[in-house]
């Protein structure tokens, strides 16, 4: 009987959404075409080059070399340092491949999921501005508490599964299109994700009307470029950018497959983004007291009038790899033949 109203709802809830697909089709196409235009603006410029260079360091053994003159778990501790600067889905790719090669277990893995989800600075300057004063932002960027929360779970940590030999080696050339290869998979996937909450959001659009900027980046984090334009106020920025979002989320979930525990990874997330906004609203108030009047007066995103055709090359590029490592190329061409 359970499974019977389970299917009913399913059902139901799919026939809702084709019903909004096409009666709030204009919502969403412009939700979606704005998505796009953020992922090509945001997100590939901030996150694309530091995803390959963060995918090198695990599969060439790099990580391992520089970890080693530091002790154990040293080399989770640059994994938390990488996805602090580098951006959110970054952490998630290097402890998944890290799984994925027996050097630490599922369990090591979904604790520091909850952990290795900063926002990066590239991230950081596209939605905040670049126009703040850089002290403040470097404070902004330490006000997240990931390295206390990966402390906590390593802590606790008493078993590693950890290999004492490194990777084997392989050609750089290998090694550099795995990486590349692996980073455009993960960028697909981010952007995927980005344009699948864009329709939703178009849905909400046409039921309730155009959402303020607030609800939307608790939605999807890089909605907060129109946050800050429209007068936001920094420590709920901050809050905003620990939390990460509900599509950072979902984007960890694809870039990890599924290794998630949600109840631990929101819990942690919900405290880290009280304590980021509570931190921020400190350093503005005692470190930084001549940027509290400015926020409230003055906007700090730097937005370009004419979009760059570079990001959309490396999506095309992004494509090309992807397509090229699940062999479609050749099955395409086998196909052709018969």
């Amino acid at each position: 009987m359970r499974i019977k109203y389970q299917i009913f709802l399913l059902i139901s809830g799919m026939l809702v959404l084709f019903w909004c697909a096409v009666f709030f089709h204009s919502q969403i196409g412009q939700a979606v075409l704005y998505a796009g235009e953020r992922c090509i603006r945001i997100i590939l410029p901030s996150l694309y080059f530091f995803s390959i260079l963060a995918a090198f360091c695990v599969r060439s053994g790099f990580l391992e070399i520089l970890a080693r003159p530091f002790g154990k778990n040293a080399d989770l501790w640059l994994i938390v340092f990488f996805s602090q600067i580098g951006g959110y889905p970054v952490g998630a790719q290097l402890l998944h491949n890290m799984y994925q090669e027996g050097r630490i277990s599922r369990k090591l893995e979904q604790n520091l999921l909850c952990a290795c989800i900063g926002c990066g600075f590239g991230f950081l300057f596209a939605t905040v501005g670049d126009s703040v004063r850089k002290a403040l932002l470097i404070w902004l960027m330490l006000s997240i508490p990931n390295f206390l929360l990966a402390g906590f779970f390593l802590h606790s940590e008493k078993n590693r599964n950890q290999k004492t030999k490194f990777p084997e080696q392989r050609p750089f050339s290998v090694l550099l299109t795995e990486s590349v290869e692996s980073a455009a998979a993960a960028m697909l996937k981010i952007c995927g994700m980005i344009l699948a909450f864009g329709a939703g959001m178009g849905i909400l659009q046409g039921v309730f009307g155009k959402l303020s900027a607030l609800p939307a980046s608790i939605l999807e984090v890089s909605n907060l470029s129109d946050y800050m334009k429209n007068g936001g106020f920094l420590p709920a920025a901050a809050g905003l950018l620990s939390f990460g979002g509900l599509c950072v989320h979902c984007q960890i979930v694809a870039v990890c497959e599924n290794h998630l525990d949600w109840k631990k990874f929101l819990l942690c997330r919900i405290l880290t983004a009280v304590c980021s906004g509570l931190l921020c609203q400190f350093g503005m108030k005692f470190l930084f007291p001549e940027q509290m009047p400015v926020f409230l007066t003055e906007t700090f995103v730097s937005v370009h009038d004419e979009p760059s055709r570079i990001p959309v090359c490396c999506l095309l590029v992004m494509s090309v790899f992807v397509l090229k490592k699940y062999d479609f190329f050749q099955k395409t061409l086998t196909n052709a033949k018969k």
